[in-house]
Formats: structure tokens, sequence, C-alpha cells
């Protein structure tokens, strides 16, 4: 294993779980039902730091690192999913910019996305078969002082919301492996965020497809080299994989704690059925893989503080969380039986959601073939 919380990050983390149960969970179903992006949420996160977990203290951020970031995001998840989603795709974008921005870069950026005076996002996904090779692939064409970004993205995280988008595009039509990424300010003209996408679960995170029409970009707005951008993919990429598993985890042990405690409800034959063993085996077997998950997600996320590679591991967590996610909920319905299934309960609104925490992402990369590939 490649970590250990230290005393700071265990008050962090206690911190955060008494943030969730007073400022969270209250809203979670009511933000199911409505759909509103939960700005009061967003608001007190940012006074409690959340929004700059993994940014320098000399920029306004609580330099707690990536460990402290999963472990947040997982009690986060524990109570609403949706919200937990809104952090993921913020401290994504603020990580991208705190690794390969440059010094005026990060001390232009980095104090608001840290202070919550600006989210931020990440526009990576486009319709094709790769990045760079669509009908709509984003294009950047040289053009005095900078570059013009022409095209579309797919599925952005807290579209509409954020006030910076780290934005990938290629000088090169059809060919991918020579993207650039760029810092794009919101309000730039010739961007159009489109209609939000109605989803099955994460209600109140908002994502959408957003167009370039010649937006300009500055040469100082370059994120890292020209053509350097598949490499930072990558890593965002491979960020977001732990992060959300981390989501999914978060959903599993509320899940299965919910289903355990509605067993010692639940009498059948004169005795409740928690004292079946084939709920005793089911409610293990989650409990279990919950853990399992929980662990691969942190060691990934101290590897990225210790600045070592974790692609291989992110392509285990997500594969875990894969493997983890509908199949846990399904069987703590199964314990509920047909109650679990209705929309008064809480496994309702669990099972939509992790949903789209394990298929967020998925068409970046199969986690088999990077793990396969990476056995000795």
């Amino acid at each position: 294993m490649s970590y250990a919380m230290t005393e700071e990050q265990e008050l962090i983390q206690s911190n955060i779980r008494e943030f969730v149960t007073e400022h969270v969970a209250p809203l979670a179903d009511s933000l199911d039902k409505n759909g509103e992006y939960p700005s009061e949420a967003v608001v007190k996160m940012a006074e409690q730091g959340l929004l700059g977990l993994v940014v320098p203290a000399e920029f306004g951020g609580l330099e707690a690192g990536y460990l402290s970031f999963v472990a947040s995001v997982e009690e986060l998840s524990r109570a609403s999913a949706a919200t937990a989603a809104i952090l993921v795709q913020h401290t994504v974008a603020t990580g991208c910019i705190g690794r390969w921005g440059n010094a005026e870069q990060k001390g232009r950026l980095l104090p608001g996305l840290a202070s919550g005076e600006t989210l931020g996002s990440v526009a990576v996904f486009e319709n094709g078969p790769k990045l760079g090779a669509g009908a709509e692939a984003l294009i950047a064409r040289q053009h005095e002082h900078g570059y013009l970004l022409k095209g579309a993205k797919i599925d952005v995280g807290n579209a509409g919301k954020a006030g910076i988008y780290v934005v990938f595009a290629t000088a090169e039509p059809g060919d991918g492996k020579k993207l650039t990424a760029f810092i794009v300010s919101a309000g730039q003209k010739g961007i159009r965020v489109g209609p939000i996408t109605k989803c099955t679960g994460l209600h109140g995170y908002q994502t959408a497809d957003i167009s370039f029409d010649d937006v300009f970009v500055s040469k100082e707005d370059m994120l890292g080299a020209l053509h350097g951008g598949s490499s930072i993919v990558g890593w965002t990429l491979a960020l977001a994989a732990v992060a959300e598993a981390a989501e999914t985890v978060g959903i599993v042990a509320t899940a299965v704690k919910h289903a355990a405690a509605y067993s010692k409800q639940r009498v059948q034959f004169g005795r409740s059925i928690s004292n079946f063993p084939a709920v005793q085996i089911m409610l293990a077997g989650v409990a279990a893989n919950c853990h399992a998950a929980r662990l691969v997600a942190l060691d990934a996320a101290a590897l990225i503080d210790q600045g070592k590679p974790f692609e291989v591991e992110s392509a285990m967590v997500k594969l875990l969380a894969l493997n983890l996610g509908q199949k846990s909920l399904c069987e703590a319905v199964q314990v509920e039986g047909g109650y679990g299934y209705s929309e008064e309960m809480a496994l309702a609104r669990l099972y939509r959601d992790v949903a789209g925490t394990t298929l967020r992402n998925s068409p970046a990369e199969f986690p088999e073939k990077l793990i396969a590939e990476s056995i000795a």
C-alpha cells in the first residue's frame, strides 16, 4: 500500500463528514427530484475549502493533496453523488492547471479556483471515433497572437456553471495524437453551451455539449506545450477514473448500510431476514468488495501525491468500480424486495446515480487493455 493518512488528513476527512451531515445530506432527495443545480451547497463547499483541496497554500488552497480529495469525494457521495461530481470536475480542471500551468497561469487562475470564485471544468470528449477525427472535432487554427478554436465538445461537466474550461484541441484534423490543451474563459465570444442533458441519475450535476465558433485563445492560455495535450488527457482521465470510483464506493457504502438496516426490520417466517445466510452472504460480499475498491482508490490517490505513475492503478480502480457499482445496487435492492425498487426508498436514487459514476468517461479507454499490457 502507498498510503497512510496523516493526522491532518484524518481531521479533514472528519470535518468533511460533519459538513456532509449538516449541509449535503438534507438536500439529497430534493436535489434528485427537482434536478436543480445545488448552488448553495457549492458555496458551502467553497467556504469549507473543498474547492481548493489540491491547490498549494501559496495560491489560497488547503494543499491537502489527492488522498484527501478522493476521501472527501467518497464522503460527499455517501449523501449526494451529484454534489460530489461537481467537485470532481472542478478539481480535475484545477489539477491540470496546477500540474501543467506556468507561474503566470497559476498565479492568475488558482486563487479564484481555490476560493470558489471560479468553477472549473474539463472538456475532452467529441463525437467521432477518436479525438480530432470527427466532423465536429475541435480544431485549433493558428491566428495572430494565438489560436482560433472551432468545433464542439460533448458531455462537458459543470457546463454553463464553470468560469474556466480546460479544453483539448488538435491543430491537425484527424490526428488525435497531436492534441494541445488550452485554458478557455467561459465568457469568450463564440462559446455556446447547449441544453442541459437530462440524465437518469446525478440530478443537479449539469452536463451539456459546448460549441466553439472561432473562439480566440491567446498563446498565454496554452496549457503545457504545443502538441503536448495527449499526456495531459491521459492524466486527466486517470484522475477522473479514481475520483469517480470513490463516488461509486460512497454510493455503495450507503446502499449496503441501508439494506443491512432494512434487513433487521423485515420479518419473514417469524424472524428478521438479517438472520438468513443468503442475505448475510449477499451483504458481506458487497461490503467486502466496497472496502477493496476504497483501498485501491486511496492507494492510487497516494501515488499521485507522491508524483509516481498511477495510470495502471487507476485502470484497476475503474475496473473494480465497474464490477462493484450496479451489481451491488441490484443486490441491495433484492434484500429490500419490492420496497427497494420504490421511489420512496433511498435505493432508487442510489441505483440511478451509480450508473452515472460508473459510465462517465467510459469511452476513453478500456481498463482491461491497460492492465493486461502492464503485466510483466
